[in-house]
């Protein structure tokens, strides 16, 4: 007999693949700006530029975004302040965009966001909402999310599981670190990624700090880097 799995355990695993859907364009986000400045130098500093990131990143402030635009889209389906709620998901996404401290980083949101918004529509959940010309990544994340009927704690975790899955993915091929030592670390990310997640999902956009200011100055150099990766 077959065993019964809900709709939401099977959806979850297109999203935290590194390669599929949008993992594929495997971008280093600043990791080679590290490597070029001979920073990173084994799978440790990777390890440790990831753990800092999770921890005092901005890609905190993304995940706790997953949650407000979830609860946003509840309230819409349930025909609560529909106008505020719609003007408040373009503001938000438009914020959240204009946070990345380069137009590389924007780029790269704008372009996994594209893909996944198509992605999404072609497993029939077509984004029914008016859009901002360019739209950010935790937006489609967070529409897939509810459309797939994932919960907001695995929603945040398998964000930051796929992000450091596609770190690491970028890591195998720049340095390279070996895909044993990146599953090992794949590993002993886990605890933090549910201590992380269990702490965004306790706190107020307000409250997510965040001060990773060497990823942010690294990633200004991501346009003349990251090019790089896909040669080789």
């Amino acid at each position: 007999m077959p065993i019964s799995m809900s709709k939401s355990h099977l959806f979850k695993y297109l999203l935290i693949s590194p390669n599929l859907p949008v993992g594929g364009f495997c971008y280093s986000e600043g990791m080679e700006s590290f490597l070029h400045n001979k920073n990173l130098k084994d799978s440790n500093s990777v390890k440790k530029l990831i753990i800092s990131e999770l921890k005092i990143g901005q890609i905190r402030l993304d995940a706790k975004l997953l949650i407000d635009f979830f609860d946003i889209f509840k309230e819409i389906n349930d025909g609560k302040n529909l106008k505020s709620n719609l003007q408040k998901l373009l503001s938000l996404d438009k914020w959240i965009l204009s946070s990345k401290d380069s137009v590389e980083m924007r780029e790269q949101q704008t372009q996994m966001s594209k893909s996944l918004f198509e992605l999404t529509k072609e497993f029939g959940f077509e984004y029914l909402y008016e859009k901002n010309e360019k739209s950010s990544w935790p937006l489609a994340w967070s529409w897939t999310c509810y459309c797939f009927e994932i919960t907001k704690l695995e929603m945040v975790e398998n964000f930051f599981y796929s992000w450091s899955a596609n770190q690491l993915s970028a890591a195998l091929r720049i340095i390279p670190i070996g895909s044993t030592k990146a599953q090992l670390i794949q590993r002993d990310l886990l605890v933090i990624i549910s201590k992380v997640s269990k702490e965004i999902m306790d706190k107020e956009i307000d409250d997510i700090y965040f001060g990773n200011v060497g990823l942010a100055m690294a990633q200004q150099n991501h346009n003349d880097l990251y090019t790089k990766l896909f040669r080789n």
